[in-house]
């Protein structure tokens, strides 16, 4: 392991810092700014709950894609090539208005996509043995990321001159991202890309396997708790009377809370094979949070209890999610394929579900029957989430 993290160099892991920090705020911003970007271009009901799910669809359409650009190019070519991507697609929403918009906020989701499916696997192979603590430590700064665009999402807006602008200022962290990590996709030897990606027999054993099923299970289920308050918190405490400000500041509260929770839990499960009662004990916590956020429709007061719960919930999902992904698969290639299975199908479903979310309230008139299908489905990813974290592996084919 040392002369694995020797080689990755101290490039490496400031590329990976970067790479980290810009893989939410493109996304997260969104949300905070949705009620801005609605009144601006005059956006219809349909056209507000597109935006807010489709980032989360394209997660799951490019993380199928993952394995094949991997075989073609190599694990560390294909993060500078979505890395670039991602800067592209940032630039875009600058310009067209709804469609530049939309089309910009697709790309990035597709190149985010593809970078999330990579990034387990380049750490099983740069750290083997301390899979969960690196795990734990870069989806700290993706959750930190994530807090901080949707706290500083509203004021940036009103600082630098509107919504798009403040969009554009993620340009910074990515283009730095793709800057650092270009030698180490130039330095990427032959033979290593000729053994990426997963070969026909490896795809089949993660297909057949429960395991793996339960991991998608899991983690979109998770991620669709997670989405779908990153993409309509704001928007329901808005409805509920609460200013844009307020709102933005909520989210940030339920997105930052989690960040030393996460930490501090990746480091103490780095110790145990097992991750079942652990898993379902962090899905119980965002269960329990939902059950406050539905109680805070009649006592508002406990808006900052449920946001405290749902965050601490959700940041410790994650990252165990992710370890679960690169120590259930038996080799490399079946890490990539298994992270793509669980991300892609996991996106689409958190996708769906978040915009069934926005779906019902609109229908109903009550975004109170949307919590309750939160509470419903976070009770499934207490029973997914235990079966996944048992020991054992993927059979290798």
């Amino acid at each position: 392991m040392a002369q694995r993290t020797k080689a990755f160099g101290l490039m490496g892991f400031i590329a990976l810092f970067f790479i980290a920090l810009v893989l939410r705020p493109p996304v997260a911003s969104i949300g905070p700014l949705l009620h801005e970007i609605v009144i601006d271009l005059g956006l219809t009901a349909a056209e507000t709950s597109l935006l807010a799910s489709a980032p989360v669809f394209c997660f799951g359409l490019g993380a199928f894609a993952s394995p094949a650009l991997v075989r073609k190019f190599g694990v560390n070519r294909s993060m500078l090539i979505v890395l670039l991507a991602l800067l592209v697609s940032i630039s875009l929403r600058l310009f067209i208005g709804f469609p530049g918009l939309l089309i910009g906020t697709v790309a990035a989701g597709l190149s985010i996509a593809v970078a999330n499916v990579l990034l387990p696997t380049i750490v099983r192979v740069e750290f083997p043995n301390r899979v969960a603590l690196v795990t734990g430590a870069y989806t700290t700064l993706l959750a930190f990321s994530a807090s901080f665009a949707a706290w500083v999402a509203v004021p940036s807006s009103a600082a630098v001159g509107g919504w798009k602008p403040a969009l554009a200022l993620w340009i910074i962290p990515a283009f730095l991202a793709a800057a650092f990590w270009a030698p180490k996709a130039t330095g990427e030897r032959t033979d290593e890309v000729q053994k990426t990606g997963a070969a026909a027999e490896e795809r089949s054993a993660v297909l057949r396997s429960p395991i793996s099923w339960a991991i998608v299970g899991f983690f979109g289920l998770q991620s669709l708790g997670f989405y779908a308050l990153l993409g309509w918190l704001p928007t329901l405490l808005i409805a509920r009377g609460e200013s844009p400000e307020a709102a933005g500041s909520y989210l940030g509260l339920a997105t930052a809370i989690g960040i030393p929770a996460g930490l501090l839990l990746s480091t103490a499960i780095a110790r145990f094979k097992s991750l079942a009662w652990w898993a379902a004990s962090a899905s119980s916590l965002t269960l329990a949070g939902f059950l406050v956020l539905l109680a805070s429709f009649q006592s508002p007061s406990l808006t900052g209890v449920a946001c405290v719960m749902m965050g601490i919930g959700q940041a410790s999902t994650f990252p165990m999610s992710l370890s679960i992904i690169s120590t259930r698969a038996s080799t490399r290639a079946q890490t990539t394929q298994l992270s793509a299975m669980a991300q892609g199908w996991g996106y689409l479903l958190a996708a769906l579900g978040t915009f069934m979310v926005g779906f019902l309230a609109e229908v109903t008139g009550s975004w109170a029957v949307s919590v309750v299908v939160l509470i419903g489905l976070t009770l499934i990813q207490v029973g997914v989430g235990f079966y996944s974290g048992r020991p054992g592996v993927i059979p290798a084919k």
